[in-house]
């Protein structure tokens, strides 16, 4: 054989590996050059996502705040589960039509009898508080400050990754925990309730409002710290 074509028969082979693995590289190459802008701008969305849901819950965090103390006032002063009672507060607040309780009120409701001193006391420390207490707990019960939260939970839902779609399903949830314990006291004050939380507690076990505010400030300052290790780790 001619050893010129030997030589080209021999090459060839290694022509072609060169040529495949040049292929392959310029696909790679822009394969990555192509994955760079649609990672960064999906990043983006989730930062943007991230930052939403923690203004929501922060917003939310400090609308009920406002009233904490008066929402743990009420849940600590509440009457036992006497059914003549509960009758008459629920007939009386359904007549009072939204206006604050004061002490001819309760008097009303509880006549012969008188009004327990620690309710009393209660309505003494929410007055101080503020004249319109029954009024600010009721504000901050209103589903309208949970909608953006929520808004902003599905979102992260959609974006993920899933331990952060879970730390902010865990969030939305003690959100609306919040959101019924203030409604719930402002159903019919100083009637005491089971459980705030029972979705969430051993039903033999309260939680207090303040406690249970103080749960939904760690869940997000959990959901942050996760958010922020997401981000810095890509």
């Amino acid at each position: 054989m001619d050893p010129a074509v030997a030589a080209a028969l021999v090459a060839t082979p290694s022509a072609l590996l060169a040529a495949w693995a040049a292929y392959a590289a310029g696909r790679a190459q822009a394969r990555s050059a192509q994955r760079g802008p649609i990672d960064a701008v999906r990043r983006q969305h989730q930062r943007d996502a991230y930052a939403e849901l923690i203004r929501a819950a922060w917003s939310y965090v400090g609308s009920t705040g406002k009233v904490v103390r008066l929402v743990d006032q009420l849940h600590g002063s509440r009457v036992s589960n006497d059914p003549d009672v509960m009758f008459r507060m629920d007939r009386m607040m359904r007549n009072l039509s939204g206006r604050c309780l004061g002490r001819a009120d309760l008097a009303a409701v509880f006549a012969p009898a008188e009004v327990p001193q620690r309710v009393e006391r209660a309505l003494e420390v929410l007055e101080r508080f503020s004249p319109t207490w029954h009024q600010d707990i009721s504000d901050a019960a209103e589903r309208r400050h949970l909608d953006g939260l929520a808004l902003a939970e599905t979102v992260v839902a959609l974006e993920g990754p899933d331990h952060l779609a879970e730390l902010a399903e865990q969030l939305s949830r003690r959100a609306a925990s919040v959101q019924r314990c203030w409604r719930q006291v402002t159903v019919v004050p100083f009637y005491r309730f089971g459980p705030i939380d029972s979705d969430r507690v051993d039903p033999e076990q309260e939680i207090t409002p303040h406690d249970l505010h103080g749960r939904l400030k760690e869940t997000v300052q959990e959901f942050t710290r996760a958010a922020r290790l997401h981000l810095n780790a890509h």
